[in-house]
């Protein structure tokens, strides 16, 4: 059971992560909103001198990623894909000034390129989501790309200390407001190991107690066994009485097999056990919760699926207090029958869409759904928003 756990720490629920990337997303959305206005207030100023024909198909261009990244932070998945493309974009642009500018002899002294308030968005969509090599090769091309084309005749021939200068103000700037933006996301990385360290905890816990609750009962069936095979050899008398005390320890020989010599025994523990174990992990989470068991048909579970089962039910508690909020009252319900389980999760918190939610929440989708479903069981997510959510997980031996 503990190497089940420790098998998936890969898909342990980002929480943080994700909140922060989608509130820094949300953030970075509305202000793209009032640069892009800057970008085309520039650009609608310089058109007279540009190839208006290259320069509105690429500006169309531009303002379609913006949309995109502006749409995935406030209604999408809030991925970084759109963040890619956006920074990507700028390159495009950057490349393609030569066209753009044709005709372009001698701009004013005080002409700047367009390009340079549409790099704005690049720089911080590149940190957002670009790893930092690419980060740092980025940032260097859009640098000294910009400080190319504003020496140039076609860029206002600008001279070398106001290029520099321009050009380190602008790294200055927008890198501060990426380094400001890492941190966070840093910051709730550290929280998420932190999460993810905690649960696959509850859930080696839940394994240990689990076995040993289920090395007290074998003990316990061993001990009765043998105690009354050797109490009825001790006072039989008859020939009866002998037969019967033989039978006694035959069958406690029988059992000393099954449950204490044969490996296989070890791999598997009760439900019962199972039960009592992810009530007293799941009380760890949420010391109010209220929990009740049924268990119609007992019967033996495989502890690697005693394992999957666990960490799926501790992450779904875990959802719950950290987005249903600490007050919300808690409900773990745990049925058994027929060699199936039953493990509902409910509480009367703010609810969610299960449609955006198995979508975008990492511990929904992995942790829950893809750990129940690696050891052949499934989910049902019943919620609505401000109506509370019910996470039902079913496993059946097939």
């Amino acid at each position: 059971m503990s190497q089940a756990s420790s098998a998936q720490p890969q898909q342990i629920a980002s929480f943080a992560s994700r909140r922060v990337d989608r509130l820094i997303g949300r953030a970075f959305a509305a202000a793209s909103v009032l640069l892009g206005a800057e970008t085309a207030t520039n650009l609608i100023a310089q058109m007279p001198l540009l190839h208006a024909n290259i320069v509105w198909p690429l500006a169309a261009g531009l303002w379609l990623t913006q949309a995109f990244m502006i749409y995935t932070f406030w209604f999408g998945r809030a991925d970084k894909l759109w963040l890619q493309v956006h920074a990507g974009y700028m390159l495009v642009l950057l490349f393609s000034w030569p066209l753009q500018a044709q005709g372009l002899h001698g701009a004013p002294a005080t002409f700047v390129p367009w390009l340079w308030w549409a790099f704005d968005t690049g720089w911080i969509s590149a940190a957002l989501s670009f790893k930092l090599r690419w980060v740092s090769l980025y940032f260097a091309t859009l640098v000294v790309g910009s400080m190319a084309i504003m020496l140039s005749p076609i860029g206002g021939s600008h001279s070398w200390p106001d290029v520099i200068q321009s050009a380190s103000f602008s790294v200055l700037s927008n890198g501060s407001v990426a380094v400001i933006a890492l941190m966070l996301k840093n910051a709730a990385a550290r929280t998420d190991r932190a999460n993810e360290t905690a649960i696959l905890a509850r859930a080696a816990n839940a394994s240990a107690d689990a076995q040993s609750r289920e090395r007290a009962r074998v003990d316990a069936l061993v001990h009765d066994s043998v105690l009354t095979a050797l109490i009825s050899a001790s006072n039989a008398t008859t020939k009866e009485q002998t037969e019967a005390a033989s039978q006694l320890a035959s069958s406690a020989i029988v059992r000393l097999k099954a449950e204490f010599l044969e490996p296989a025994s070890i791999e598997n523990i009760y439900v019962s056990g199972f039960f009592d174990a992810l009530t007293v992990a799941a009380k760890k989470i949420d010391a109010q919760l209220d929990s009740r068991a049924t268990i119609a048909n007992p019967f033996l579970l495989p502890t690697s699926i005693a394992s999957g089962l666990t960490e799926a039910c501790l992450q779904a508690l875990s959802n719950s207090v950290t987005h249903a909020g600490a007050k919300a009252h808690r409900e773990l319900i745990l049925k058994a029958s027929e060699r199936s389980l039953k493990i509902v999760v409910k509480d009367n918190g703010r609810g969610f869409r299960p449609s955006s939610a198995a979508r975008g929440r990492l511990g929904i989708r992995n942790s829950i759904i893809g750990r129940t479903e690696s050891v052949g069981g499934r989910v049902h997510i019943d919620s609505t928003p401000g109506k509370g959510a019910t996470i039902i997980i079913e496993w059946a031996q097939k």
